[in-house]
């Protein structure tokens, strides 16, 4: 992990507009719903404490050794690590990002390591850092930093030195989107907010969800189902505890 100093700043959220809005279920759509699939950018203030957060986001053999010492069985196993093969990480990818774990399961890991999910704020400034840069490695992409999709796949966690954040965290664009303690109610939906982006981009409607690496920026409002349509093959999640005064 590394420390995350505290905090307080005006962070900037970027958002496209779906028919389910974003904080509330009405926010961006106006008359005819004229920005529908369009980013609209806000910004709102931000006070943080301190913090650390994992380097990387967990990995499949860090998940295989808490389902080994922990014996946590999900209540609702569909999809539950669906990639792995019987019972355990695929060889050759025990170093990449855990996926198919829905919020339970991201938070029971959490809990079983004294730990807890990054709420949106957290993981957003340990990736975009004190000077709030819009990729972790800078204002723009560039190639050669993260896991753009050209693999087909995810990739190890620590795939990719150049595109760190100013931290020196790992993988906070592409490869995988990052679950978020961030689950709120908008009086229609229950969701959670992700950050990050993932290898895979759908391609052909903007009807379909958001994929690719993004800014540090960008914010996409998951609709919280059921466990086995919540776990996906682009989502994983890494960790952050409390450290209080200095």
């Amino acid at each position: 992990m590394v420390e995350i100093p505290a905090a307080s700043f005006e962070m900037t959220v970027e958002f496209r507009v779906r028919e389910c809005g974003f904080y509330d279920s009405s926010a961006g759509r106006g008359e005819g719903w004229p920005d529908l699939h369009k980013t609209r950018t806000f910004r709102q203030p931000v006070r943080l404490g301190r913090y650390a957060i994992d380097l990387t986001p967990v990995t499949n053999a860090q998940f295989a050794a808490f389902l080994r010492r922990s014996g946590y069985r999900p209540r609702h196993p569909e999809n539950f690590l669906r990639h792995w093969v019987r019972g355990a990480p695929p060889p050759g990818r025990e170093d990449h990002p855990v996926v198919h774990v829905d919020l339970e399961d991201a938070r029971a890991y959490a809990r079983w390591a004294g730990k807890r999910l990054p709420t949106e704020a957290e993981w957003q400034y340990a990736a975009e850092g004190p000077e709030h840069t819009r990729y972790p490695w800078g204002e723009a992409m560039r190639p050669g930093v993260c896991n753009d999709g050209s693999t087909g796949a995810t990739t190890p966690v620590r795939a990719f030195p150049e595109g760190r954040s100013a931290f020196g965290c790992y993988d906070l664009c592409g490869n995988v989107w990052h679950w978020t303690e961030s689950e709120r109610q908008d009086g229609r939906t229950r969701f959670c907010i992700l950050k990050g982006g993932s290898w895979f981009r759908a391609q052909g409607s903007d009807w379909y969800a958001d994929g690719g690496p993004v800014s540090c920026r960008f914010a996409a409002k998951f609709l919280l189902m059921w466990p086995g349509l919540d776990r996906c093959s682009t989502i994983g999640f890494r960790c952050v505890v409390d450290l209080g005064e200095p």
